[in-house]
């Protein structure tokens, strides 16, 4: 029985592990009824399809098989980097507390960003200082193809940003600050 730290749970006491290998079967009732483990089983549902995929096919030709305990330094890579984040704790709607990871934050930032066509994210930088007043300030800086009209890309992809980050974590971005720094010709 392998040893799981505690930084893996979430707040039920469930870990991620746990989440993970239960992936392969309908949730249980545990599941259903915890917003934790729905939240941590939702955001692994992208990387576990992708997963499913490629062992598939890594099965059907030999020679691709990964590396032996490949997944382990996959999973602990992860996992550091998500203890490396700074954490965020944002004051929520009916004086409730959102804490949540920078580097998750970011995530959402850069999803939004992926919406807009003419537009990638590139350096995304998250900004909150509750004890000065300063509300959640987002800087992103961005590349946009050839004849992207600029102007009305960015104050669609503030929008865009903003709606993302309040619709995910409860909490609307005092400013979202956007820097064009590169085209880009694909």
């Amino acid at each position: 029985m392998a040893l799981e730290m505690r930084a893996d749970q979430v707040d039920c006491g469930r870990t991620v592990n746990r989440i993970w290998q239960d992936m392969l079967q309908p949730p249980d009732r545990h599941t259903r009824s915890c917003p934790d483990c729905r939240s941590v089983r939702a955001d692994l549902e992208p990387l576990f399809r992708a997963t499913n995929v490629l062992r598939d096919h890594d099965l059907r030709h030999p020679g691709l098989r990964p590396p032996y305990a490949l997944k382990e330094r996959v999973l602990d890579a992860a996992f550091l980097q998500m203890r490396r984040s700074p954490r965020l704790f944002l004051g929520g709607s009916a004086g409730g507390r959102v804490e949540i990871s920078e580097a998750a934050l970011a995530a959402v930032v850069r999803d939004a960003a992926r919406a807009i066509g003419g537009v990638r994210a590139r350096r995304c930088r998250i900004h909150h200082e509750p004890e000065t007043g300063a509300g959640l300030l987002i800087h992103l800086r961005t590349a946009v193809a050839p004849g992207v009209d600029i102007c009305r890309a960015m104050d669609f992809l503030r929008l865009t940003i903003h709606d993302a980050v309040e619709t995910s974590v409860g909490v609307a971005p005092q400013a979202v600050h956007l820097t064009v720094e590169d085209l880009y010709d694909d």
